[in-house]
């Protein structure tokens, strides 16, 4: 499958999940679950994901990324990935107790449990998965994303409907895990080994040990957030910071999320290769910065009537803290690949390192903000934003000699394109006040702000509008193949 084809169907089931994800949080935010109940399932979820960094030994990046692979050693892999999956589960089903009295909130005691059942299924999609990802099948992928997203995300609601308030969203987890190993393995179906052969399993130990360093600083990063709120501010605060951090996270996974999961096969195809890595990644940055900035943009400038009109009056605290996450998303975005890059390119050890250092900053800038107050909280994420792009652009630039002044050029483009899409939102929003700026507003706002972020990238001359010629000459090729006769 080529790399623009691998992409249509990577975008596609982002485009999809999201949809279905963002709908169910929706209907389940507005009509059935308050903020603090949303909070005390986000921490229950958040210590299960911190916890599961034992799992994460790599398995998706060793597969999808090494050279050469033999098929019969994915039996080995699989029996050491459930091995470890359900040493997670069991902590977490024997640790619930004690994080329930940590946070004085007993209803997590089964929230957690049934979180952690959930991980007893997921090693039999993770091979399977990764395999996809290696013969670059993400058309077999979508149906496996998109399906258990499907089913995981209509139990999550019905059982929001029946009443069972945060444990439905527990359930719709468990769910989601069942359908995608049982999809995935149709797939690709992959049987475990009774006896793991020490030999096959090697490498990959050795691989995941760097990697689960990497794994566990990033989710210390990543996860202890909701874990930091809840235990500062209360699971009410968590509630409204894990629905802005959230609704900015799945859309700035909507937008770049697909690409990247294509370029990192790509990526690795051309290092085999021995091609240099520069200009594609330069590329891919500007694809990113491109989409991303101007979609946070706008996702920044109608936070309030956004919020409103989907979440309702119970979650209008949200909004405040969704402009600010909007913001720190951009930064996020910009490095791409920042650790798939230099794992393919043999760096893990110094990435271990930086990891490390960038967690300990996230942590800290945030648990200060929380002191202060829950508005901090979200406006450290920019500060954090700022520390991890310094970071990771001096490393990045120095491993895949990215020529600075390129990088500009991209950071200026980008910037000025995202201005050109956020504007007519922000003219509409001064004249009507944001109180007033309702659905139709909402959706004219955002259409301008499409016409007016293309017609900007042509007359930046930005590289991401190649992209778009070459989909309008694809689109323009199958209408004249359709008109032919015959």
């Amino acid at each position: 499958m080529s790399i623009r084809r691998a992409a249509f169907w990577s975008v596609s089931g982002q485009y999809i999940t999201f949809a279905i994800q963002f709908a169910a949080s929706v209907i389940i935010s507005r009509f059935f679950l308050k903020p603090a109940e949303i909070g005390l399932f986000s921490i229950a979820l958040a210590a299960a994901m911190v916890l599961a960094i034992f799992q994460d030994m790599g398995v998706t990046r060793f597969i999808s990324g090494q050279p050469q692979m033999r098929r019969d050693a994915l039996g080995d892999y699989l029996t050491l990935t459930i091995g470890i999956a359900w040493s997670v589960a069991a902590i977490l089903i024997l640790s619930a107790p004690w994080l329930a009295s940590f946070y004085d909130q007993p209803g997590l005691v089964g929230l957690v449990r049934l979180i952690g059942l959930s991980y007893v299924l997921v090693p039999f999609a993770t091979v399977s998965c990764a395999l996809l990802i290696r013969d670059m099948d993400f058309r077999g992928l979508f149906w496996v994303n998109a399906g258990s997203g499907l089913v995981g995300n209509i139990t999550a609601v019905v059982l929001a409907f029946q009443g069972f308030s945060a444990f439905s969203l527990a359930w719709g987890v468990i769910v989601t895990a069942l359908i995608k190993a049982i999809s995935a393995q149709i797939m690709r179906p992959v049987a475990p080994r009774l006896r793991p052969r020490k030999k096959e399993v090697a490498p990959l130990l050795r691989f995941g040990s760097a990697s689960f360093l990497i794994s566990a600083s990033a989710a210390i990063g990543q996860r202890s957030q909701d874990l930091i709120v809840g235990f500062i501010l209360g699971i009410f605060a968590t509630g409204l910071f894990s629905r802005a951090s959230a609704l900015a996270g799945q859309l700035s996974m909507l937008v770049t999320g697909a690409i990247n999961s294509v370029f990192y096969p790509a990526f690795a195809r051309k290092r085999d290769a021995g091609e240099p890595l520069a200009e594609p990644y330069l590329h891919l940055m500007a694809c990113n910065t491109a989409l991303n900035w101007a979609a946070m943009t706008g996702l920044a400038v109608c936070a309030e009537p956004l919020v409103r009109l989907l979440y309702g009056e119970n979650w209008t605290g949200v909004a405040p803290l969704l402009f600010w996450t909007a913001i720190g998303e951009m930064l996020f975005i910009a490095m791409p690949l920042q650790m798939d890059i230099p794992i393919l390119l043999g760096r893990i050890r110094t990435l271990v390192w930086i990891n490390f250092l960038e967690t300990g900053a996230a942590v800290m800038i945030l648990a200060l903000a929380c002191l202060i107050s829950l508005e901090a909280a979200a406006i450290s994420r920019v500060l954090y934003g700022l520390v991890w792009w310094a970071i990771y652009a001096a490393f990045l630039t120095r491993l895949i000699d990215l020529p600075v002044w390129r990088v500009a050029i991209i950071y200026m483009q980008s910037a000025v394109c995202a201005l050109g899409a956020g504007l007519p939102m922000i003219v509409l929003l001064y004249y009507l006040g944001s109180e007033n700026v309702g659905l139709p507003a909402l959706l004219l706002g955002t259409g301008l702000g499409g016409l007016a972020w293309v017609a900007m990238l042509f007359l930046c001359r930005h590289p991401a509008r190649e992209e778009i010629r070459l989909a309008l000459n694809v689109a323009r090729g199958s209408l004249r193949a359709r008109r032919l006769p015959g």
